[in-house]
């Protein structure tokens, strides 16, 4: 018979497990030790959790240290493949970006995180953290915005009582009434807008992606620099994108959750 201490230690050890995948994915060719420091575990801990992992295939330990097996990646290939939303938003995302000259993006809702789910390409800012996967507070980004703003009070209450509201700049919003005024004119005009609030200097506008039957899926947006929208040679894509863009948002939003509610 399975006793709560029995359940408690199993759920201890799994924890324990994705924080050794974790620390191995943020490291460069992490050893043993380095690991245990960083998770604070004893090396015959982390060195027991690492060789089922290795067996598994999914930590693969050279000359140069441990990194993750590309097994990883197989499983991350295939979570995004089966999401509702793939299949149905790149192209979208790709025609508001080729039209508006900045990187449009496609995130969704995991508890109480954005995740990343879709980018369009801007080589001129490379170095966004927003590759496919990546995950961030929902409060911080025009994108987690516009999914807050269309969630009961009682879910909204839920995430912010497990994740808070830390600041990534000086910018973000870290309080719960200037949020849920942000969220009540998210309201209002179908689009959020956010700027500097999750990388300073960077801007982005974006629209929730609703579906009848099981309401706020996602979010579909743009992102640039600040300084595009101020430089005198993009005044014209400046005012397209402070004027004009959130309605194509809007509608591509909108379109995306007909297209679901069609194949439900």
């Amino acid at each position: 018979m399975e006793t709560n201490n029995t359940a408690g230690k199993k759920i201890k050890s799994t924890q324990t497990a994705f924080d050794i995948i974790e620390s191995i994915a943020e490291a460069e060719r992490p050893s043993v030790s380095d690991i245990a420091e960083e998770v604070d575990h004893s090396r015959s801990t982390v060195h027991y959790h690492l060789q089922t992992l290795q067996q598994n295939r999914y930590v693969i330990r050279d000359e140069k240290g441990l990194r993750l097996g590309l097994r990883m990646a197989h499983l991350g290939n295939l979570a995004l493949q089966k999401h509702r939303l793939t299949g149905l938003v790149e192209k979208m995302a790709d025609d508001i970006a080729a039209d508006t000259d900045v990187v449009a993006h496609v995130a969704v809702r995991e508890r109480n995180k954005l995740v990343w789910l879709y980018r369009s390409e801007d080589p001129q800012i490379e170095d966004l953290p927003t590759t496919v996967g990546n995950q961030i507070g929902l409060h911080c980004t025009a994108y987690g915005q516009a999914i807050l703003a269309h969630l009961t009070e009682e879910t909204v209450e839920s995430i912010l009582a497990e994740g808070g509201l830390p600041a990534r700049t000086e910018s973000t919003i870290t309080d719960r009434d200037t949020l849920e005024s942000r969220l009540s004119k998210v309201r209002q005009l179908g689009f959020a807008y956010s700027s500097g609030e999750f990388v300073d200097g960077i801007a982005s506008i974006a629209s929730p992606i609703i579906s009848d039957e099981d309401g706020v899926i996602g979010a579909i947006g743009v992102t640039t620099l600040d300084n595009r929208i101020e430089n005198p040679y993009m005044h014209t894509k400046a005012r397209r994108f402070s004027d004009e863009l959130p309605g194509k948002i809007r509608d591509t939003a909108r379109i995306v959750g007909d297209h679901l509610d069609d194949t439900t």
